[in-house]
């Protein structure tokens, strides 16, 4: 995001509050997310176990995810709040629907480790931005940041597809072709993911320890 081009509250355009607003949205969604992707995948009552409220408030959080950055910058309402409540937005999306797929594959390998390389790097470039802040310098994402962040949701998507998939079917071994193919595409593009979290991660500590 941009410097804060607004230089008075008079100025502010009548709807400055909506992009915080989505950003903050999008926060609150993560819980009900979570609950709603382990009620589906451990094929528990609940209130949010509904394919359509699970599915519909992932669409919605990716949306806003690109759409808060998008109306800050076109109104000219770009805020340091809304800069520092982006990325910790994202970061909580993306941690809480790995969370709760690591549990619905109960534990599995496959999907812990790439996990868990995706949430402690986060919480590491986060610890190293703001040492580059304190000592005056800018860490910007770079483009493999880009890309490993399009593969987290794009693996995320395809990983609550093949749970929404068990949950409607009655047993594991009737789940359709499409589905198993929805865990083999998730499984890769997570790992895949991973791989660029580890990379980027080494580069951004790097340069926020560099003398």
């Amino acid at each position: 995001m941009s410097e804060p081009l607004i230089t008075a509250p008079s100025d502010r355009h009548k709807l400055w509050w909506v992009p915080n607003a989505l950003t903050i949205g999008r926060i609150m969604v993560v819980p009900i997310l979570m609950a709603g992707i382990l009620a589906l995948g451990l094929r528990q009552d609940s209130l949010f176990a509904s394919v359509p409220i699970v599915g519909g408030l992932f669409i919605a959080a990716t949306a806003t995810d690109w759409l808060d950055g998008y109306l800050a910058r076109k109104w000219k309402v770009v805020s340091g709040f809304g800069r520092m409540i982006d990325p910790i937005a994202d970061k909580l999306l993306v941690a809480g629907c790995l969370i709760a797929l690591v549990i619905v594959a109960r534990g599995s390998w496959i999907f812990m480790y790439p996990a868990v390389a995706i949430i402690f790097r986060d919480i590491l470039v986060s610890g190293a931005r703001e040492h580059a802040a304190l000592t005056g310098r800018v860490m910007p994402p770079t483009k493999l940041a880009k890309w490993k962040t399009a593969f987290e949701m794009a693996s995320i998507a395809a990983l609550i597809l093949w749970t929404v998939g068990r949950a409607t079917l009655p047993f594991d071994d009737a789940v359709p072709v499409i589905m198993d193919m929805s865990r083999s595409v998730g499984l890769v593009l997570l790992w895949l993911a991973a791989l660029l979290s580890v990379y980027t991660g080494s580069l951004y500590l790097r340069a926020a320890v560099a003398d």
